[in-house]
């Protein structure tokens, strides 16, 4: 979620600071990485526990070989589809937004809490 709301800021203040094509390249950019790292998250995080290790293995694999291709084909299509494009405008929305990501990674809590409610 992080991720995304980052894009949306992110892509306002260049709008507002520069022009409506840096805005929008950066806005696609930024939405390749978070869908691709979207898509990551839900299959990673499916299993836990150590009853299920093997799911949990299998998921982060099938999460990361997903995201790859994710990722790929939203570049193809964006490269094929969208004329008007700042290149460079949009692989720094994407690495933007992937270094955001992977920062708040290190900000969630691994340790399972229980709350007796």
């Amino acid at each position: 979620m992080t991720q995304f709301v980052a894009t949306v800021v992110i892509a306002a203040i260049l709008l507002v600071l520069t022009n409506s094509m840096v805005a929008y390249s950066v806005l696609i950019g930024g939405l390749v990485s978070a869908i691709s790292n979207c898509y990551f998250a839900v299959q990673a995080f499916r299993y836990n526990g150590a009853r299920n290790a093997n799911k949990v293995v299998k998921s982060f694999m099938k999460g990361e070989l997903g995201k790859i291709v994710i990722t790929i084909v939203l570049f193809a299509l964006t490269f094929t589809l969208i004329t008007n494009i700042i290149e460079i405008a949009l692989i720094m929305g994407f690495i933007t937004i992937h270094f955001i990501g992977i920062m708040m990674s290190g900000l969630i809590n691994q340790s399972p809490t229980r709350t007796n409610t």
